[in-house]
């Protein structure tokens, strides 16, 4: 693997804007503040952003490792540790999923992995087969069945995962858009698309179709099916252009990035099952995920990157966000993926 290259110089710089604009560390312990610091409530802590962060430097350090960037990864899971007094959940299933799914990514904090997996095994509804959001919440949704099937497909828990992942599938792909709905509550969808729901969705296929990458007779190989035809979906969806629709700033922030994260996962996953099929998908997905992270560096402002692959970015308003620089920043990891992929 080549640190050099073009892409892992662009993921590079990505990173240093992030933790010189929003890290702080206090003695052995650090974390991250939501915005520059000109933007009002600039110092609020966020479980769900810290993540990401988590996530996204595990993906730095598999493209460049580096000792330095090791401490800040302990540091900062300190930091969540005092944050959440030593629990690492909230009583939001989908953060603690996104949590869970960070551990594994980093694989540190095994036995905060292990509570939020069980947490999230022992929070199925039995009825539905499905996560509620939160503890006493009505809404079934996709960015708690996503991940949340992922973790517990990560964790050794196979048919849960397939559970909430056939759950997603039956009640939330819309049959027109070939795209995952938000969510259900009260009994009505919730009919809003967005791309971070696209590509944990695309995530949770590939986890729970794992077993059929080497195997297309396999009966998990419609998994891969299903991830297949979520990519094809989305790139229809981005026409003409191939990128990604906006959602702001704060959380929708990191929308885009995760969407592209889980795109390379399946251009990589899908190069490696070979097949017509599974081919065509995993190239539409390289062409997405190079696609906005060129558009994403073009329209860069200093070291600031736009919360909208369409604009250029600006020293204000939604790019001020850690969320936005850090979702910029995962698009930039994940295109680095793909080039070591093709140069290692």
């Amino acid at each position: 693997m080549d640190a050099d290259s073009p892409a892992q110089r662009r993921a590079a710089a990505a990173e240093a804007a992030v933790t010189e604009r929003f890290l702080h560390r206090y003695g052995p312990v650090a974390w991250a503040h939501a915005a520059a610091s000109e933007k009002t409530g600039a110092r609020t802590w966020h479980y769900w952003w810290h993540a990401h962060l988590l996530h996204v430097l595990a993906d730095a350090e598999t493209h460049r490792p580096d000792v330095r960037r090791r401490r800040l990864i302990r540091r900062i899971g300190r930091g969540v540790t005092v944050r959440t007094i030593g629990r690492w959940t909230t009583p939001f299933y989908d953060d603690i999923a996104w949590m869970g799914l960070a551990l594994a990514r980093a694989d540190r904090h095994p036995r905060a992995l292990r509570r939020i997996s069980e947490r999230l095994r022992r929070a199925i509804d039995p009825d539905l087969g499905a996560l509620p959001w939160a503890v006493g919440s009505e809404l079934y949704n996709a960015p708690a069945n996503n991940p949340g099937s992922m973790v517990l497909g990560l964790t050794g828990h196979p048919a849960d995962a397939a559970r909430l992942d056939a759950w997603v599938a039956s009640t939330l792909d819309d049959p027109e858009t070939g795209l995952v709905r938000d969510g259900v509550e009260h009994g009505v969808v919730r009919s809003e698309l967005w791309t971070y729901n696209q590509g944990a969705a695309i995530g949770s296929a590939l986890v729970v179709g794992a077993p059929a990458l080497a195997d297309p007779t396999d009966p998990a190989w419609t998994h891969v099916e299903r991830a297949s035809a979520l990519v094809h979906a989305v790139e229809s969806w981005c026409a003409p252009d191939g990128l990604f629709p906006g959602a702001g700033g704060g959380d929708g922030g990191l929308f885009a990035g995760i969407l592209a994260r889980y795109l390379a996962v399946a251009a990589r996953d899908l190069a490696a099952a070979r097949g017509p099929v599974v081919d065509a998908a995993a190239d539409a997905a390289r062409r997405l995920v190079d696609r906005n992270a060129e558009a994403l560096w073009q329209g860069r402002h200093g070291t600031l990157f736009a919360a909208d692959a369409r604009r250029p970015a600006r020293p204000e308003g939604d790019d001020l966000d850690l969320s936005v620089q850090l979702g910029a920043w995962i698009t930039l990891e994940a295109a680095a993926d793909l080039e070591r992929a093709v140069t290692s």
